[in-house]
């Protein structure tokens, strides 16, 4: 995996496995685990709780007073604390390297204007604002283009039945009333493949999770997804049942890699749904 992190500046952050296998991908332990509600975790290219960070910037923005922790990794697995509080309508971001090993290893206080979000098809970049010792606060790359490899392959809804494969470029479409559509030769666009690469980034897709198949109510909507990156892989099986943090997490994922499907013209163009599953 190549990282490149900054200590006095955050650079492009990425994700990339290079010739390993899925053992070498981050493991669900040590700086890995589930962030708290206030903070949020870059670990090497993957996002923990994303939403926190844009709800800061969303009150920033409407002067209402809040306080985060944005806590980055290097690639030895120190932690580079960043806390932001805004209050008064001023920005305050203390930035803690004593846990870096090898960092300056000190404390230092910037006060900031306040912080922009600002994103685009290949990456999103929080700026803040008139603060020249640390300009840019984070920057997330969601750029298929930057990776060797990128596929996936996702079974969902009622059996399973419906199926999006980038692999092999088959899209199957469950009419639910025993009749299925099949396209051969499906793909999706550059720009729909970058924001589906996107929502995994922030799902922290890299990451291993603790998922359930389990589900006591009938009918009921469940998942497989396969997620082939450069030379790594990763294998996600669990249900509408499963309310986890993690199990939200991969379900909100399944539903904003369909909100871009269904913008698709291919899929547009697929018949309707007929029946209903009992």
């Amino acid at each position: 995996m190549i990282v490149f992190i900054s200590i006095m500046s955050v650079l492009t952050v990425g994700c990339g496995l290079g010739k390993g296998t899925a053992g070498d991908l981050p493991n669900n332990h040590g700086p890995n685990k589930q962030s708290d509600n206030n903070e949020v975790k870059e670990i090497h290219g993957m996002i923990e709780n994303i939403d926190r960070l844009n709800l800061f910037v969303e009150n920033v923005d409407s002067g209402k007073d809040d306080e985060v922790r944005l806590t980055r990794y290097t690639i030895e697995g120190d932690p580079i604390f960043h806390d932001l509080t805004y209050h008064d309508a001023k920005l305050t971001i203390k930035m803690d390297t004593t846990k870096d090993k090898f960092g300056q290893g000190e404390v230092t206080t910037n006060v900031c204007k306040g912080i922009q979000k600002q994103e685009s098809d290949t990456e999103t970049k929080y700026i803040l604002e008139e603060c020249p010792n640390l300009p840019e606060l984070l920057t997330i790359s969601h750029d298929v283009d930057k990776e060797d490899y990128f596929a996936f392959d996702l079974k969902y809804g009622i059996g399973k039945k419906n199926e999006i494969d980038t692999k092999k470029q088959v899209l199957k479409k469950d009419l639910q009333n025993g009749e299925f559509v099949d396209v051969s030769d499906f793909q999706f666009s550059k720009k729909e493949l970058n924001a589906i690469y996107k929502w995994m980034v922030y799902s922290n897709y890299l990451n291993e999770k603790k998922l359930t198949k389990e589900c006591n109510q009938k009918p009921y909507e469940s998942y497989v997804l396969d997620v082939w990156i450069n030379s790594g892989s990763r294998h996600f099986e669990w249900s509408e049942c499963d309310k986890s943090d993690d199990g939200k997490e991969m379900t909100k994922l399944v539903h904003n890699i369909l909100d871009v499907l269904k913008k698709n013209s291919i899929y547009q163009s697929l018949p309707k749904v007929k029946g209903d599953h009992e």
